[in-house]
């Protein structure tokens, strides 16, 4: 197994109501309006319902940004990769217990388990860019075949990004018609990405035996790692 995007092929999608939390060490700055970990719920809570309703691969298709990354284990880009492909008669079951959101709510990123037929079972990884309508798109889905950490049940745990300085976020960089920095078509082996303002930050690398995804975010105390995953890659036969 490969991780999400690669087990997708063989699963029964299920995706229940859940409750946000807001971590009361994040506060969000008073007018950070769009920092909104909600909102990345009803994203994952609308591609799921589309994955039911019309097709799993057709509902990657449709919720995926043109630049889109995902790992079947290496990095590729998901439209090409998912143009014309067939969707699975099933798909797996998944749901967000983690969400991490930057300041000026630009980016953000879901992560919680999934599971599918005979035993499997895993972690994703997804990060969401906002659009000039104000949705979010995805822009990058990671997944493992490690469990994900333990959650309280029905409720899901949405962290801000502190603002630089502490203060309001700068409406320059609070303004959802900036272009994004895009990712190249093919995507490289390893690459990074980050919020408009700097306060969210992601990376991937692809090692000798392994590959990695990191998301750093801007606390009271400066950038920290709050998210670091190794997947072991199987070595491909000559």
């Amino acid at each position: 197994m490969i991780g999400r995007a690669a087990s997708f092929a063989a699963c029964a999608l299920l995706l229940g109501a859940t409750t946000v939390a807001a971590d009361a060490q994040q506060r969000r700055p008073r007018g950070a309006l769009s920092a909104n970990p909600s909102a990345i719920v009803s994203a994952e809570l609308a591609f799921a319902r589309l994955a039911r309703e019309k097709g799993q691969w057709t509902a990657f298709r449709e919720t995926a940004e043109k630049d889109a990354v995902m790992f079947v284990p290496d990095a590729v880009n998901a439209q090409s990769w998912l143009r014309k492909r067939a969707d699975p008669p099933e798909t797996v079951s998944w749901r967000p217990d983690r969400v991490f959101v930057s300041c000026d709510g630009t980016y953000a990123l879901s992560t919680g388990p999934w599971s599918g037929p005979n035993d499997t079972a895993g972690s994703f990884y997804t990060v969401w860019r906002r659009q000039k309508n104000g949705d979010y798109k995805w822009v990058l889905d990671f997944g493992t075949t490690k469990p994900a950490p333990a959650q309280e049940e029905g409720v899901i745990e949405g962290k801000v990004a502190t603002c630089a300085g502490g203060s309001r976020p700068d409406r320059r960089g609070d303004d959802p018609a900036r272009d994004p920095v895009l990712i190249a078509n093919p995507p490289p082996l390893s690459g990074e990405g980050q919020s408009a303002d700097g306060s969210l930050r992601w990376r991937w690398a692809r090692e000798e035996k392994s590959r990695v995804f990191e998301l750093f975010m801007r606390q009271a105390d400066g950038e920290q790692s709050v998210l670091r995953v190794v997947e072991p890659v199987a070595e491909t036969a000559p």
